[in-house]
């Protein structure tokens, strides 16, 4: 992706002369309340990571513009979506103003993305979005105007990216910046659990019921009562066995993901991969449908632990996470 924060060119100039080939344009051209005729904010996404983007909140004014663009990257990922946030405060702009501003629509954007990543990237000047979000961390530590970092990148994830100062891009008066990612994803800190789980397939229970009435119960008949229990119990463990299986749990593995919203994963990746338009679509419509059962589902079984006084606890530690 590429986040250009100030551009002087005038509000009139049409999308083409700023595309850029197989990055998707997104602008906030400024207007009458930020004092200014000309210059915008301008978001590229990468078309080959991310073909759904959409604007989600803009601001324009004597004090602060801001434009936030959100991802939603059709991959393997661990969060749910990536929202981008590109800022400019001018050099003589009210800091404490500005600041509140931009911390509203932060605040809002974690509420309605609480599992997205969030990057907040821009010209600050004399500001500090850490004043007022102590729990973003910035990632430029370089000078990107003569002395001074005016230049500031944001995120919530620690140790996310590394800046590596570039050239100047065309006349402009600020170094360029490329993050590299530094973040290590979660599914690659922790390795997948192997956890054993019972399968009950639709013929499981009138093949336990014929494979205990032909079971010949007088040949574990002993004179020990103790002995006896524990021996029919193993038996009946042993039957049971046969419908369990093994099955990886991976770190980055949603509580509510279960076996049927796994296949319909599987066969949305496999129409995408087909190239059928008509295919694709339906394949996405069941697994959203697929995906709001089972958060539904999950919400139900958390919410009758909530019933049990024993289970009271469990049930509030899975909710905080």
């Amino acid at each position: 992706m590429l986040i250009i924060t100030e551009t002087w060119l005038h509000t009139q100039f049409p999308d083409a002369t700023v595309q850029l080939a197989g990055r998707t344009l997104h602008r906030w051209d400024r207007n009458s309340d930020s004092g200014k005729n000309r210059g915008r904010l301008c978001i590229y996404v990468n078309e080959g990571w991310c073909n759904n983007s959409t604007i989600l909140d803009k601001h324009c004014s004597p004090d602060l513009e801001f434009m936030s663009v959100r991802c939603r990257p059709f991959l393997p990922r661990e969060k749910a979506a990536v929202v981008l946030t590109a800022v400019n405060i001018p050099p003589d702009a009210n800091v404490n103003t500005a600041l509140s501003l931009l911390h509203n629509a932060i605040n809002n954007h974690q509420r309605a993305h609480s599992n997205g990543a969030h990057i907040i990237a821009g010209d600050f000047n004399k500001a500090n979005l850490k004043t007022v979000l102590p729990k973003f961390y910035q990632f430029v530590k370089c000078p990107t105007r003569g002395e001074n970092p005016l230049g500031h990148v944001y995120s919530h994830i620690k140790c996310a990216y590394r800046a590596v100062p570039l050239p100047h891009l065309g006349r402009s008066d600020y170094l360029s910046l490329l993050l590299t990612p530094a973040y290590t994803p979660l599914c690659r800190q922790t390795k997948p659990t192997k956890k054993t789980i019972t399968t009950w397939p639709e013929d499981a229970l009138p093949r336990l019921q014929d494979c205990f009435e032909q079971t010949q119960w007088e040949a574990f008949y002993h004179e020990d009562l103790a002995t006896f229990v524990d021996t029919v119990l193993s038996y009946i463990k042993y039957c049971i066995g046969n419908v369990e299986k093994c099955i990886r749990v991976f770190p980055n593995q949603k509580p509510w993901m279960i076996s049927q919203v796994c296949t319909l994963l599987r066969a949305c990746d496999s129409s995408f991969r087909s190239g059928d338009r008509a295919l694709y679509s339906a394949a996405r419509v069941d697994q959203r449908r697929g995906i709001r059962w089972a958060k539904v589902e999950y919400k139900r079984r958390i919410e009758e632990q909530l019933n049990n006084p024993r289970q009271v606890w469990q049930s509030i530690q899975t909710i905080t996470n």
